[in-house]
């Protein structure tokens, strides 16, 4: 790897790092950090449908914008590329490194770079939380985990599974999951 491929790199994780859920918080006078993840469920729950829905849709597109440019970068920066998209959303440069999920940019780079696969792991997402939900409207589910992120570990596993022969693709979906995981974990230890 050389200097070139490091900016290519650079560029996927600073375009990750425009959290459009903590401009939008700002533009209301809130830091939604004290409250929530500034991604798109955290704003959809403390600005509402309208700002949640578009910060989820920026989100993803900022995924699928480093998809784009992993097709013109140097063979073999798309793994790289998509883990760092997705770092830049969870740990971003320009807000202190306290970000959202990386949920929606993941989703939105995949949905460029594997779209098939990508359509086939969202199905699983949707199944699976459609039958996680009741049980963690009683319970409080896995750990109080809400529905999405804990369906979103299936659709990441069936990716993995369906990519194995891929390897450009799995070590793409594989640096995100670790990132969304490691993500995740910190947020259940209650770190920002």
């Amino acid at each position: 790897m050389n200097v070139y491929d490091l900016l290519w790199i650079l560029l996927a994780y600073l375009i990750g790092s425009v959290s459009w859920g903590l401009l939008f918080g700002f533009a209301h006078g809130l830091d939604l950090r004290r409250r929530d993840l500034p991604g798109g469920s955290g704003v959809f729950r403390q600005l509402g449908p309208v700002w949640g829905v578009l910060t989820a849709l920026l989100d993803a597109a900022k995924g699928a914008i480093v998809a784009y440019l992993a097709a013109l970068a140097p063979e073999g920066l798309a793994p790289w590329m998509a883990t760092a998209v997705v770092a830049g959303h969870c740990w971003p440069v320009f807000f202190g490194f306290s970000g959202g999920g990386g949920l929606a940019p993941s989703l939105g780079f995949f949905l460029v770079f594997r779209p098939q696969v990508t359509l086939a792991a969202l199905l699983v997402v949707v199944v699976v939380a459609l039958l996680y939900y009741p049980w963690w409207k009683r319970t409080g589910g896995v750990l109080g985990i809400y529905p999405i992120p804990f369906a979103a570990l299936f659709g990441y596993a069936h990716a993995l599974w369906a990519l194995r022969a891929d390897r450009e693709g799995f070590l793409a979906v594989l640096g995100a999951t670790l990132v969304v995981l490691v993500r995740g974990l910190r947020l259940l230890q209650g770190k920002r």
